[in-house]
Protein backbone atom coordinates (compact mmCIF):
# COMPACT_ATOMS: atom_id res chain seq x y z
CA UNK A 1 0.00 0.00 0.00
CA UNK A 2 2.65 2.56 1.06
CA UNK A 3 4.21 1.92 -2.31
CA UNK A 4 1.44 2.72 -4.09
CA UNK A 5 0.68 5.97 -2.56
CA UNK A 6 4.59 6.77 -3.18
CA UNK A 7 4.37 5.96 -6.99
CA UNK A 8 0.64 8.24 -7.23
CA UNK A 9 2.83 11.13 -5.56
CA UNK A 10 5.75 11.13 -7.71
CA UNK A 11 3.27 10.88 -11.08
CA UNK A 12 2.82 13.86 -12.44
CA UNK A 13 1.80 13.11 -15.97
CA UNK A 14 -1.32 15.30 -15.75
CA UNK A 15 0.45 18.31 -13.90
CA UNK A 16 1.77 20.11 -17.00
CA UNK A 17 -2.10 20.21 -18.78
CA UNK A 18 -3.33 21.46 -15.27
CA UNK A 19 -1.13 24.47 -15.20
CA UNK A 20 -1.94 25.17 -18.96
CA UNK A 21 -5.69 25.11 -17.98
CA UNK A 22 -5.03 27.25 -14.91
CA UNK A 23 -3.14 29.62 -16.62
CA UNK A 24 -5.34 29.89 -20.02
CA UNK A 25 -8.43 30.57 -17.30
CA UNK A 26 -6.34 33.43 -15.59
CA UNK A 27 -5.42 35.02 -18.71
CA UNK A 28 -8.73 34.85 -19.78
CA UNK A 29 -9.90 36.32 -16.67
CA UNK A 30 -7.66 39.43 -17.22
CA UNK A 31 -8.93 39.86 -20.73
CA UNK A 32 -12.27 39.89 -19.06
CA UNK A 33 -11.47 42.35 -16.43
CA UNK A 34 -10.21 44.81 -19.05
CA UNK A 35 -12.60 45.00 -21.51
CA UNK A 36 -15.32 45.77 -18.84
CA UNK A 37 -12.97 48.27 -17.41
CA UNK A 38 -12.07 49.70 -20.87
CA UNK A 39 -15.10 48.75 -23.04
CA UNK A 40 -17.08 51.56 -22.52
CA UNK A 41 -14.04 53.77 -23.27
CA UNK A 42 -13.15 52.85 -26.32
CA UNK A 43 -16.35 52.17 -27.51
CA UNK A 44 -16.78 56.38 -26.51
CA UNK A 45 -13.56 57.10 -28.12
CA UNK A 46 -14.52 55.21 -31.37
CA UNK A 47 -17.95 56.50 -32.20
CA UNK A 48 -16.37 60.37 -31.42
CA UNK A 49 -14.03 59.80 -34.05
CA UNK A 50 -16.80 58.59 -36.25
CA UNK A 51 -18.72 61.53 -35.64
CA UNK A 52 -15.47 63.71 -36.90
CA UNK A 53 -15.04 61.91 -39.69
CA UNK A 54 -18.56 61.79 -40.84
CA UNK A 55 -18.82 65.51 -40.05
CA UNK A 56 -15.88 66.33 -42.43
CA UNK A 57 -17.64 64.59 -45.20
CA UNK A 58 -20.45 66.74 -44.94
Amino acid sequence: MLIKLNKLLKDNRGANLVEYIILVGVVALIALAGFKFFGKKVTDKVNDQANKVETIGN
